[in-house]
């Protein structure tokens, strides 16, 4: 018997949509580790997973030592609510930010968005701490859907939708990649089937997936429908537009070497 495939699994319910389906194939090649995006882009990086949905600027970052799975992604045409900064002052005069550690595209989407003049501090205590010592709060995943319901700060921007209206793509927080040495082919391009029959799963039964993760996570059904209708999971040619442009961005802001050896499918 072959060893099976370690995947990483994002436990945020961003993800969901993806993992209920994989879950349900009960696949026994396919051994899942749980964490958030940082948690997964080290375990991959070091050797302790061979494939995971990671943060799409570790992922070019790390061009050079992973391929990508050019069949799935995490993006957002718009507004997402999962990607969020708080804030007591309007985002344009915002000049300290305290910065989640567990999302490295949403640290460099917000420096492309303010500029190199705001200055980043890491988020080490709550949120609502924080903001009495900066002007702003960056939150991702569940954490950030929590701080909207819970109305943590007078004013709250959706980076997604800020990345929409300047660009008009669609913004790729996150894709799938092994590392080179990870496996045969045969198995990763299995797995990669896995996720696109997820994605058309979904798309075919939308209400079975909500309802699953309305038992699952802390949020109402009615909520988590209009949540998933703002994500999107493909990998299409909007989608490599998008991160295409994220990543040159990511480059002049100084977030990123260079586009070298960097492969979009």
């Amino acid at each position: 018997m072959s060893t099976p495939l370690r995947v990483g699994r994002i436990v945020a319910l961003n993800m969901y949509p993806i993992y209920h389906h994989l879950e349900a194939v009960a696949d026994p090649g396919l051994v899942f580790t749980d964490g958030l995006p940082a948690t997964l882009n080290a375990a991959l990086l070091s050797g302790a997973l061979d494939v995971s949905a990671m943060s799409s600027i570790e992922y070019a970052r790390n061009a050079n030592r992973l391929t990508l799975l050019p069949v799935a992604s995490i993006s957002a045409q718009g507004a997402v609510d999962s990607i969020q900064v708080f804030s007591r002052v309007p985002f344009d005069q915002m000049r300290t930010v305290a910065v989640t550690p567990h999302s490295a595209p949403s640290v460099a989407l917000l420096r492309i968005l303010v500029g190199p003049e705001v200055a980043f501090t890491p988020l080490t205590g709550s949120p609502t701490d924080a903001l009495e010592q900066v002007d702003g709060v960056l939150l991702i995943a569940d954490e950030a859907l929590v701080g909207l319901r819970e109305g943590i700060a007078a004013i709250h921007t959706d980076l997604g939708e800020r990345w929409r209206a300047g660009t008009g793509l669609p913004m790729v927080f996150a894709v799938w990649a092994a590392r080179h040495d990870a496996a045969p082919t045969t198995r990763i391009a299995h797995l990669m089937g896995l996720l696109g029959d997820a994605q058309t799963r979904f798309a075919y039964d939308p209400e079975a997936v909500v309802a699953a993760a309305a038992e699952r996570f802390p949020f109402a059904a009615d909520y988590i429908r209009g949540y998933f209708g703002r994500l999107g999971y493909g990998f299409g040619a909007q989608e490599q537009a998008g991160l295409r442009r994220f990543l040159e961005l990511a480059v002049q802001a100084g977030e990123l070497a260079s586009l070298d050896g960097i492969d979009l499918g």
